[in-house]
């Protein structure tokens, strides 16, 4: 029987930040080496391995906190929205196809720990079935796509094909109005590289 279902395709892209709450979890105890023997060198050694740390947690899906889910539908304006609008998009939304970079290692399974974190009806079962490797029926990871088993970043790719160089942002330093320009502009330019590879996917 043929699917006569319409599925709308959407750029998506999440930006995070260490859960505060779970830092600790997540630094655990660092020590310095045994060899430091100063106390001020110890600290400062301390305090460079938790810096490390934070930034790790933001791409960790386990302990990242979601700052904005930037949305686009192919054509359309870019939106942003919180963690707690995403039940009533998908209630709007029920046959979505996303189209990330990288989102089936990060994007994707960030929202739905985040989801489950905080008890939000949520359709889990499809979005673990958009983690699956390679494009799915509710997903193309262009990163997949493009780089095969190579990983090259977004911004490099968005170079070579589209023309595109980014303004660098450090997310250590950056506020979070900056942080939702730059995912506004990772949709603008993830819709871009698309139309470059839609021939092919």
């Amino acid at each position: 029987m043929e699917d006569t279902t319409e599925y709308k395709k959407f750029i998506i892209d999440l930006e995070s930040k260490p859960q505060e709450d779970l830092i600790d979890i997540y630094t655990g105890t660092i020590k310095a080496p045994k060899t430091y023997k100063d106390e001020d060198k110890i600290k400062e050694y301390i305090e460079k391995e938790k810096a490390k740390k934070r930034k790790k947690m933001s791409v960790d899906p386990d302990f990242a906190k979601i700052i904005c889910i930037g949305i686009r539908e192919l054509g359309c304006e870019s939106k942003l929205y919180t963690l707690e609008d995403m039940p009533q998009w998908f209630k709007d939304n029920p046959n979505p196809v996303f189209i990330s970079y990288n989102g089936s290692k990060f994007d994707i399974p960030l929202l739905i720990k985040a989801g489950l974190k905080n008890d939000l009806d949520l359709p889990y079962r499809m979005l673990k079935e958009m983690t699956r490797r390679w494009t799915t029926k509710w997903h193309i990871d262009l990163q997949e796509v493009i780089c095969d088993n190579e990983y090259k970043s977004l911004d490099t790719l968005l170079q070579v094909y589209c023309g595109v160089s980014k303004k660098p942002i450090d997310f250590a330093t950056a506020s979070e109005e900056e942080i939702k320009i730059h995912c506004v502009e990772d949709l603008v330019n993830s819709e871009k590289l698309y139309n470059k590879f839609k021939k092919i996917i």
